[in-house]
């Protein structure tokens, strides 16, 4: 399978898990939630599929974006890379020549910069999206989240989704002592959230049609977008 066909492979995946999700609540409004703050209702027009990069496992992440199916996300996450404008500045360009939409992690004054359409937040910093919603209502909000009780936090109403992780055993760092959630877990999490649900950790072509039926709107990976260094364009 080349690095094309795995890509439109989890695009069309990820589109059938998020079919599938409206199908199961057919009553549910729009996108699967009534507003939760004032003027604020989550996006009915996120991406079905998120690359996260990774500078240790994607360390070329403008390779990858450039393999992208149309219509996909992009979350870049800098980590501190003190190049991290000018990575940025390079994945908004091929976003906008190829339809991608492209979300910056945890850092709204890079997202400012580059004109992102969106940020990522990480789980800790879940409280700061209710003031992002407010000064900067343009952009879409998303975050990490690992327990079920993150739910209960305020910030969690601000947001357009939550990225769930780690659904399966996973390479991530973040991940590791975890238990992943499995489709059980998964299914909690999309019945209890007032924002819709995107898993992510360990989701590849082996294990995403684990996940039809969950109530998933999406999906995230890290791995499944790797290539090989002899491979890149």
């Amino acid at each position: 399978m080349t690095y094309k066909t795995r890509f439109a492979f989890l695009m069309n995946k990820a589109k059938d898990i998020a079919r599938s999700a409206h199908m199961s609540s057919p009553l549910i409004h729009l996108n699967g939630h009534a507003p939760q703050i004032q003027g604020h209702e989550p996006a009915a027009d996120l991406p079905p599929l998120f690359f996260f990069t990774d500078p240790e496992r994607t360390p070329h992440p403008e390779d990858v974006a450039s393999l992208l199916p149309e219509n996909c996300g992009i979350i870049y996450r800098s980590f501190g890379d003190k190049h991290a404008s000018a990575h940025a500045r390079v994945l908004r360009s091929i976003a906008e020549q190829r339809r991608l939409k492209l979300f910056i992690g945890n850092d709204v004054d890079l997202a400012l910069e580059v004109g992102a359409d969106g940020v990522h937040l990480p789980e800790r910093n879940l409280e700061a999206a209710t003031d992002i919603r407010r000064l900067h209502p343009q952009l879409y909000i998303t975050a990490a989240c690992h327990s079920l009780a993150t739910l209960n936090n305020d910030g969690i109403n601000a947001l357009d989704a939550v990225f769930i992780s780690p659904v399966f055993a996973s390479n991530s760092p973040s991940a590791n002592g975890a238990e992943p959630l499995g489709a059980k877990g998964v299914k909690a999490f999309c019945e209890l959230s007032p924002v819709p649900v995107y898993g992510l950790g360990g989701i590849g072509v082996d294990t995403v049609d684990a996940l039809m039926g969950t109530g998933l709107r999406g999906l995230g990976a890290v791995d499944a977008f790797m290539i090989e260094d002899e491979m890149r364009v």
